[in-house]
């Protein structure tokens, strides 16, 4: 399965049905289930003191694991999307001019996370087998 990688609370916010596009400087072609993986890392401590009070207070910071999946549907520039997003939406990506905006939808948030080393850019992450440790 195609997989991405996203700094917490990002990677959260996408599996929770939070954030609804993933805004990256270039398009993508990748349509359909992909995996969710969040870095090892946070973002920034000032990015989290804008985002906590838009994100659960015992919202899960899970950190260098796959945390769920979710439907990439298109693919779009973000001048098409940014005026109907609420100030809230616009707190989880960067929608300057010339960036691109993924549509996501049907997010699955597993259970438990699955420890996975990441990448930059898209990767391919081998789901666990049947019987093994699953979401």
């Amino acid at each position: 399965m195609k997989a991405f990688t996203v700094f917490q609370p990002y990677a959260f916010a996408i599996v929770a049905g939070l954030k609804g596009y993933e805004t990256r400087p270039r398009r993508t072609n990748i349509r359909g289930r992909v995996a969710v993986h969040a870095a090892k890392r946070i973002w920034s401590v000032e990015d989290m003191e804008i985002l906590y009070h838009l994100l659960p207070a015992d919202w899960p910071q899970d950190f260098g694991a796959v945390i769920g999946t979710v439907e990439i549907v298109d693919c779009v520039p973000v001048e098409e999307i940014v005026d109907s997003l609420t100030a809230s939406e616009k707190l989880f990506g960067d929608y300057s001019p010339g960036r691109f905006a993924w549509v996501l939808k049907d997010p699955v948030r597993f259970e438990k996370p699955i420890p996975a080393r990441g990448n930059q850019g898209w990767w391919n992450w081998e789901e666990p087998a049947e019987g093994s440790e699953t979401p």
